[in-house]
């Protein structure tokens, strides 16, 4: 199971042409450095854990939500969050009144931190994207892609390669085998290569940079 499971990872990344969707991606990140305005912004140092710990659901909602504002440079005077009962094809939501944002999770995904944080994270990656004087046409704000380079550039791409990309055993009898799970927009790889891309504007040296997405 073991062996299959690498397999089929080094499958995944040989269907990757890197080489030429470089120049897409190099496009991506231009777009959510200018959209995130404060250069300090596409500098912080992009974190591999969520740098607190929650005593509830509703707590770890709100304080990820929190974290995700923070990094983005979302201004609010408001921020309500809740679990909801979501259609399957809906993840999560944000609505803004103003400069107050209600955020909304499917109940589903109550228990996953890094899905939440993702979640959380892509939804108000398009806020940032849809804002006035962005420089975002309207089409790149709707771009599912772009929403998640935006996370990657603030800094918080480890987190979302890991929602976006996990392996595990499965046993049935006495069989086990391994199993992928893929969510989120940005192919695994190109996440990877974004985490580089902003880790060096956050000016982490090479080898440090190296060791945000393993061997590859």
């Amino acid at each position: 199971a073991l062996a299959d499971l690498q397999r089929r990872r080094e499958a995944l990344i040989r269907s990757y042409d890197l080489d030429a969707q470089r120049p897409r991606l190099d496009r991506y990140a231009r777009i959510c450095v200018r959209a995130l305005r404060d250069p300090d912004l596409a500098r912080q140092e992009p974190i591999g854990r969520l740098p607190f710990v929650a005593d509830d659901r509703q707590e770890f909602l709100q304080r990820t939500a929190a974290l995700v504002v923070e990094r983005l440079g979302v201004r609010l005077s408001g921020l309500s969050v809740k679990f909801s009962r979501l259609s399957k094809d809906t993840a999560g939501r944000v609505r803004m009144s103003g400069d107050r944002a209600t955020v909304e999770i499917a109940d589903r995904h109550r228990d996953d931190d890094e899905q939440v944080l993702a979640v959380v994270a892509h939804e108000f990656a398009h806020i940032v994207l849809d804002a006035p004087g962005s420089g975002v046409s309207p089409g790149d704000a709707d771009d599912e892609e772009l929403a998640d380079a935006m996370v990657v550039m603030a800094g918080m791409g480890p987190l979302l390669l890991r929602s976006s990309y996990r392996e595990g055993l499965s046993t049935s009898g006495n069989r086990v085998r391994g199993t992928i799970r893929r969510t989120g927009s940005l192919h695994p790889e190109a996440i990877a290569y974004l985490i580089q891309v902003q880790a060096e504007i956050a000016g982490l040296p090479a080898e440090a940079r190296q060791a945000l997405v393993g061997d590859r």
